[in-house]
């Protein structure tokens, strides 16, 4: 697989009153086109600080981001953001909808950074509403009127809206019950056999699951990793593999 983004001594620091966190320690990442990369680590350890350099959400305090060959971490405000809208997209633990808007315009918003026509952004967003299992009677609800685990599916297709070639998602699972956890997975899961590459923080052990590489991160470094293939086409063994992994680790 080729390289989607590589991280090369990234390093994050915030400044409190003179005081200095070093979150983030000459950490270097490749993350290849098509790759389930999930991130794990204590808390603290810097995984979603990682998640938000990687994505261009926040920039580092030094070292490089380059994404298909191009470093990112020196564009204006104006360039990065554009970089994000086409290039990324972005799932949160809560899922930030806007409560004013209804479930398919909350979509519909964030897919006009790319779309000029309406229409087909509208037929666009409804067709994969409804392939995350949001009706056609709850595309016109408002998030007050949605469940946690609807709304979470919104903020999933929302964050897909504009094809980006990378999706990060921050404890996507987290404000989720076990059976809305479940679907979401399969959600993912599904998105990365169509080839959609997927960069994912948890602290849940069968979220990590899913992922076809696992990574520990430790006090702003990578301490180790584990490949485990493609979750679809893997044998029970890799289970037992990933716990005796995160068993190493201390988890």
């Amino acid at each position: 697989m080729s390289e989607l983004i590589i991280a090369k001594d990234l390093c994050k620091t915030f400044s409190n009153d003179s005081v200095q966190q070093h979150v983030l320690k000459n950490l270097n990442l490749e993350i290849h086109k098509g790759e389930f990369l999930v991130i794990m680590g204590n808390s603290g350890s810097g995984k979603s600080t990682l998640l938000y350099s990687l994505s261009g959400m926040d920039r580092p305090t030094l070292g490089k981001i380059i994404y298909e060959g191009e470093e990112i971490q020196n564009y204006s405000d104006e360039k990065l953001c554009v970089f994000r809208g086409k290039n990324t997209g972005f799932v949160f633990q809560q899922n930030f909808l806007n409560d004013t808007l209804t479930a398919i315009d909350n979509v519909m918003v964030c897919g006009l950074l790319t779309h000029k026509n309406r229409k087909k952004l509208a037929e666009k967003c409804k067709e994969l509403l409804l392939k995350v299992g949001i009706t056609e009677e709850d595309f016109n609800k408002f998030p007050s009127q949605l469940s946690g685990g609807q709304k979470q599916r919104v903020a999933v297709v929302r964050g897909i809206i504009n094809n980006p070639p990378v999706l990060f998602a921050d404890e996507p699972t987290g404000a989720l019950n076990s059976d809305n956890t479940e679907k979401l997975l399969d959600i993912l899961t599904k998105m990365n056999e169509n080839g959609q590459t997927i960069v994912m923080v948890t602290h849940s052990i069968e979220a990590a699951r899913r992922g076809d590489r696992v990574m520990y991160l430790e006090d702003g470094v990578i301490r180790d990793s584990i490949s485990l293939g493609k979750f679809t086409s893997r044998d029970s063994s890799s289970n037992q593999k990933l716990n005796h992994f995160l068993e190493e680790m201390g988890w």
